[in-house]
C-alpha cells in the first residue's frame, strides 16, 4: 500500500492594491514586447507612492499579460482613455527620465521609416539603464577651456558655419588635409554656438579623435560601447544635459538628444560601420537626416556618398569644397605586368614614412598548381591558403591542414602564388629595403598611429596607422573593384581618398590600375562628386539606391508575399532565391514608394503573428545585397 503524505496547500498572495495618485493618475506606457499584432502603447494606473517619481520618459516596470516587462511613460492624464479596470505600474526604475521627449519623437519617426518597433531603436541607440550610473555626479559643463580664436579654416567656411541658422551642408575634405583635423576644427567652430555631437564610424576612430582632442587640451564626453554599463549610462546622462562642449560617439549615438542650438557632425557617412547589419538595417546618415529640422548638421568626408551626392544634385543641401592644394604626383601601371613603384618607395623613405595598402591578410591567401594552374582546393571545396612561411596549407572553409599537399588534378606538389597576403608583402619589402623598419597593420593586429621616424608601413584597408606619409602605394585595386558588392566603387574611393587626406603636401602616389581605367581617371581628376553622379546614373538604370529603394525580405512564407507584390506594377520583384540559407525576395521601387512598401510589410507581419506563423524579416536599403 502506498504511503500517504500530508496535503500541502499552495500559498497565493493576494493582489496588492495601492491608493491611486491624486493628480493625473493614468499613464500611457510604451511597453516592451515582441508581439507584432498587438498595440505597443497601453494605459496603466499610477499609485500615489510612485506619483512624484513618474514623468514623461520615465523607465517603469509593468505587468504585460502574465509577465513583467519594461515600459516608457509617454503621458500622464487625469482621465482614462480605456474602459475597465487598469493594471497598476509596479515600479519606477529611473529617477531621471530615461528618454527625453525629443528622443521619443525621433525614435517614433525612425520606427516608421524602417517598419520596426520603437524598442528596436531604444535598444540600439540608448545605453542600458544603470542605477549606479544614474547616481554618479553629472555636470552640464563639458569643458572649461575657451575655444581657440582661429581654427585655420577658410574664412568662407567659418562664416557659413557660424552665420547660418539650422545649418545643413556637406564638407568635402581635400587631399593632404587630414580628415580628422577638418572635422575637429569644424566642431570647435560650431562649439561657439552650442554643444557638438561628433559621430565617427567605429571605436578605432573614436579613440583617434579622442586622442587628437586631448592633445590640444580639450576634454570631451565619449559614449563608448565597450565601457562599463554604469560609466556608459553616466556619460549618456551627462551628454544629453550638456549646454556646451564636445560629445563623441558612434552610430549608436545617432539619436543622442541635444539642446536646440546643438550641432551634429557626421564623419564618413558611407563607411561600412555606419550601417546596422541586422534588421532593421538602419544607418547613421538617415537617422541624422531626421534631425536636420531641429539641429545643425554637417556631413564631412573626403569622398561624398551617393545619397548625399543625390541631395546635392537636387539642390537640397549645399556642398563646400576646399580650395584645392597642390596635387600629388600620381603614377600608375604602364602595362598589365609592369609595376615599377620601388623608386617611389626609396624616395619616400628618404623623406619620411611610406604607406603600402594591400588587400589580403595572412601570408599567401590563394595558390594554384605550378604545372596545371588549377586553384588549390580542399576536399570540401574550400580554397587553400598558406598561413605563414614554412607552414602547411589550410582550408579557408573547414580549416583542415593539408600534410604534403599535392594537386588533386595532376598530383604535382609545387604551389604557385596567386594572391599574396600582408605578411608575404612584409617579407618581400623588408628584404628590398632592409635599412628601414617595417610595420604591419591588419584587422587582427591594428596599429593606431604612426610612430616617429621613417617607416615602411604595410596595411590592409581601414586600419592604416594615422599620421603623415611622404608616399603612398595602393596595390590590389583591380581585385577590390571586381568585388560583386553594391558599394564596391564607393568603398574603394573612400579608402583611397581617406588615405590621401594624410599624404604630406607634394607627396607621391602609386595606384595599381591602368591609365585607361575609368575609376582611376575619376581619382586623378580630383572631383569625387562628378564620379558619384555617374554611379548614380548607373544605379538608376538597374533601379538601385539612392533614387530607388531596395528591400530584402526573407521568410518561410515568401511565396505568398510574392503574389501580393506581383499585383503592384511599380514594384520590381526578383526571386525568390536563397540568401544565407533563407528564402529571400528582392523588392525594388522608386524611393517615393518606400513608405507604402514598409507599411505593407508591417501589416503582413501583423497578419502572420495573428496566425501564429513565422514572421518575415526585411532589410531596407542594406549596405550589401549579397
Amino acid at each position: 500500500m502506498a504511503e500517504l503524505k500530508p496535503l500541502k496547500l499552495k500559498a497565493q498572495s493576494a493582489p496588492l492594491t495601492r491608493v491611486m495618485a491624486s493628480e493625473s493618475p493614468f499613464v500611457r506606457v510604451l511597453v516592451d514586447h515582441q508581439v507584432p499584432h498587438l498595440d505597443r502603447v497601453y494605459e496603466y494606473a499610477l499609485p500615489e507612492e510612485l506619483s512624484n517619481f513618474t514623468q514623461v520618459g520615465s523607465l517603469v516596470e509593468v505587468e504585460f499579460g502574465h509577465n513583467l516587462t519594461q515600459g516608457i511613460v509617454l503621458a500622464r492624464s487625469p482621465k482614462p482613455e480605456s474602459a475597465g479596470q487598469l493594471k497598476q505600474i509596479r515600479k519606477v526604475l529611473s529617477q531621471e527620465p530615461y528618454l527625453l521627449e525629443q528622443q521619443l519623437s525621433l525614435i517614433g519617426a525612425a520606427s516608421l521609416l524602417y517598419g520596426a518597433s520603437e524598442w528596436d531603436f531604444i535598444r540600439s541607440t540608448v545605453p542600458p539603464f544603470s542605477r549606479q550610473g544614474e547616481r554618479k555626479p553629472k555636470s552640464a559643463e563639458v569643458s572649461s577651456i575657451t575655444p581657440p580664436g582661429s581654427t585655420n579654416l577658410p574664412q568662407s567656411l567659418r562664416e557659413f558655419l557660424l552665420n547660418t541658422p539650422l545649418l545643413k551642408c556637406v564638407v568635402e575634405v581635400p587631399i593632404s588635409t587630414p580628415y580628422w583635423d577638418v572635422a575637429i576644427k569644424v566642431a570647435l567652430e560650431l562649439e561657439r554656438i552650442g554643444p557638438v555631437l561628433l559621430l565617427v564610424p567605429n571605436e578605432r576612430e573614436l579613440n583617434l579623435f579622442e586622442g587628437q582632442l586631448k592633445e590640444i587640451g580639450r576634454e570631451v564626453i565619449v559614449i563608448r560601447s565597450g565601457d562599463p554599463k554604469s560609466e556608459r549610462y553616466s556619460h549618456y546622462l551627462q551628454a544629453r544635459s550638456a549646454e556646451n562642449g564636445l560629445i563623441l560617439g558612434t552610430r549608436s549615438s545617432a539619436l543622442m538628444p541635444l539642446v536646440f542650438n546643438g550641432s551634429i557632425i557626421l564623419v564618413d557617412d558611407s563607411d561600412e560601420s555606419h550601417f546596422e547589419r541586422k534588421a532593421p538595417t538602419w544607418n547613421t546618415r538617415e537617422l541624422v537626416q531626421l534631425r536636420e529640422g531641429a539641429n545643425s548638421v554637417v556631413y564631412i568626408s573626403p569622398s561624398i556618398s551617393t545619397e548625399l551626392a543625390d541631395r546635392v544634385d537636387r539642390k537640397e543641401i549645399p556642398l563646400y569644397r576646399f580650395p584645392q592644394p597642390t596635387p600629388p604626383k600620381f603614377s600608375t601601371e604602364s602595362t598589365e605586368r609592369e609595376r615599377n613603384f620601388f623608386p617611389l618607395i626609396q624616395k619616400g623613405l628618404s623623406e619620411g614614412s611610406v604607406l603600402i595598402s594591400v588587400l589580403g591578410t595572412g601570408y599567401v591567401t590563394a595558390f594554384s598548381c605550378q604545372k596545371c594552374r588549377n586553384i588549390a582546393l580542399c576536399s570540401c571545396g574550400g580554397k587553400l591558403f598558406l598561413p605563414a612561411k614554412g607552414k602547411n596549407p589550410r582550408c579557408a572553409t573547414c580549416t583542415l591542414e593539408q600534410i604534403e599537399w599535392k594537386c588533386s588534378w595532376c598530383h604535382e606538389s609545387k604551389p604557385r602564388v596567386v594572391s599574396t597576403g600582408i605578411h608575404r608583402y612584409a617579407e618581400e619589402f623588408g628584404r628590398a629595403f632592409p635599412r628601414h623598419p617595417v610595420i604591419t597593420s591588419s584587422s587582427g593586429n591594428a596599429v593606431s598611429t604612426l610612430p616617429p621616424g621613417n617607416h615602411l608601413v604595410i596595411s590592409t584597408p581601414g586600419v592604416e596607422p594615422r599620421g603623415y606619409y611622404s608616399s603612398q602605394i595602393f596595390l590590389d585595386l583591380e581585385v577590390q573593384l571586381m568585388r560583386t558588392t553594391l558599394r564596391a566603387k564607393e568603398e574603394l574611393r573612400l579608402h583611397i581618398l581617406r588615405n590621401l587626406s594624410f599624404l604630406a603636401p607634394g607627396g607621391s602616389v602609386y595606384l595599381s590600375l591602368l591609365p585607361s581605367d575609368s575609376f582611376l581617371q575619376s581619382i586623378l581628376r580630383g572631383n569625387s562628386l562628378l564620379a558619384v553622379q555617374r554611379e548614380i546614373e548607373e544605379r538608376d538604370s538597374v533601379q538601385l539606391p539612392p533614387r530607388f529603394v531596395s528591400i530584402l525580405v526573407s521568410g518561410d512564407s515568401i511565396e505568398s508575399l510574392s503574389n501580393v507584390f506581383n499585383e503592384i506594377p511599380i514594384v520590381q520583384m526578383i526571386g525568390p532565391f536563397l540568401r544565407n540559407k533563407k528564402k529571400t525576395l528582392l523588392l525594388k521601387a522608386p524611393a517615393a514608394e518606400r513608405e507604402k512598401l514598409v507599411h505593407l510589410l508591417t501589416q503582413v507581419n501583423r497578419v502572420q503573428s495573428l496566425r501564429k506563423e513565422p514572421l518575415l524579416t526585411y532589410q531596407i536599403n542594406p549596405y550589401s545585397l549579397n
